[in-house]
C-alpha cells in the first residue's frame, strides 16, 4: 500500500507515519500542493492524506481531481464536522482526521479504505511478497534498490493479480545519444518489471530468453512508466511481457520467459556457464 502525506511539518506527524509503515505501508511525504500535484502525474497512492492545517486543502484537492479523480484522500482538519462538510463538498474526500493524528488512528483510517475498496488485499499480500523477496533475494539491485548510487531506483508496485508498475525519471545521467536514454537501460527497466512479477508471486527465477522491440526513442528529462505482467507458465518456465511508456506513448515492448531457480542452489542452472546451452533451448521452446 501506498500512501502520499502531504504536509510541512513532517515531525509533527512521526507518530502517525511509523503506524502506517508498522501496516506495511510505503510512505512518501510532499511538502506542498505543487510537490503533490507534480508527483501525481506519474505516480499513483492508495491515500493521500492532506494536511489541511497549515495547507489550503480544497484547491490542493480540487487540483488532484483534474490530474487523477480516483485516489482517495483523507484530511487533517481542526474544523468542526458541519463546517468541514460544507469545505469540502464535492472533493470526494474520504474522512477527516484529527489535526495531529497519532498511530491510535491509522487502523480506523485503513478499515474505512478497505470498505471502500481502497485496499485489496490479495495484492496487499503479493506486495508484501515482492518486498520481502526482493531484499532478500537481491538487495543491492542495480534496477530497484533505492539507495543505489548509480542505480535506476524504480520502485516496482503491484497492480493487479499478474501485474506490476514503476516510474523512471528517465535522467540525463542514463543517455546513450543525446537526449535519448541508452537502450541497454531500457532493456534492464523492462526486465525488472518482469522480474518483479515473478517476485511478486512468490517466485525466485532467471531471465532465459529477452526479446526487446524498440518501438520510439525514450527522452531523457520526462518521466516514464514501465508495466510487467506475468501471461502464463509450462512447469518452471515463465512467459511475461512488459511495455514502457512516455507521455503516453509506447516506447519499447519486451516478452521473456523465466527459468525457476535458486543462486543458492548447486544444481540450477543459470543463464550462463555450465548447463546454459540446455536452459536456453528450454527457454526458446513455446509455450502452450
Amino acid at each position: 500500500m501506498k500512501v502520499a502525506i502531504v504536509t510541512n511539518r513532517e515531525g509533527a506527524l512521526a507518530a502517525f507515519r511509523a503506524g502506517l509503515e508498522g501496516r506495511h505501508a510505503r510512505v512518501e511525504c510532499l511538502g506542498d500542493g505543487w510537490s503533490l500535484h507534480k508527483a501525481a502525474r506519474t505516480r499513483s497512492w492508495n491515500l493521500v492524506v492532506v494536511d489541511g492545517i497549515n495547507l489550503p486543502f480544497h484547491p490542493i484537492l480540487e487540483g488532484l481531481l483534474e490530474i487523477n479523480a480516483s485516489l482517495n484522500t483523507a484530511v487533517m482538519t481542526d474544523l468542526a464536522p458541519d463546517a468541514f462538510h460544507e469545505a469540502g463538498e464535492g472533493l470526494g474526500i474520504l474522512c477527516a482526521l484529527p489535526p495531529t493524528p497519532g498511530a491510535l488512528d491509522v487502523d480506523p483510517l485503513l478499515e474505512r479504505l478497505q470498505a471502500i475498496g481502497g485496499v485489496d488485499p490479495a495484492l496487499e499480500a503479493a506486495q508484501a511478497r515482492l518486498d520481502e523477496a526482493r531484499f532478500r533475494h537481491h538487495p543491492h539491485c542495480v534496477v530497484c534498490w533505492d539507495r543505489h548510487p548509480f542505480g535506476l531506483q524504480v520502485d516496482y508496485r503491484v497492480t493487479g493479480l499478474h501485474t506490476v508498475e514503476g516510474a523512471f525519471g528517465c535522467g540525463k545521467s542514463y543517455e546513450g545519444y543525446e537526449g535519448i536514454v541508452h537502450g541497454g537501460i531500457v532493456s534492464s527497466l523492462l526486465d525488472g518489471a518482469m522480474a518483479s512479477c515473478l517476485l511478486a508471486r512468490g517466485c525466485e527465477a532467471y531471465t532465459a530468453d529477452l526479446r526487446i522491440r524498440y518501438r520510439g526513442a525514450l527522452r531523457t528529462g520526462v518521466p516514464a512508466i514501465i508495466r510487467g505482467e506475468w501471461v502464463r507458465n509450462a512447469g518452471p518456465l515463465h512467459l511475461l511481457h512488459a511495455s514502457l511508456e512516455q507521455d503516453g506513448k509506447v516506447c519499447a515492448t519486451a516478452r521473456a520467459k523465466f527459468m525457476e531457480g535458486r543462486a543458492a542452489h548447486p544444481g540450477t542452472p543459470l543463464p550462463a556457464g555450465a548447463g546454459a546451452r540446455h536452459l536456453v533451448s528450454q527457454a526458446r521452446k513455446p509455450i502452450a
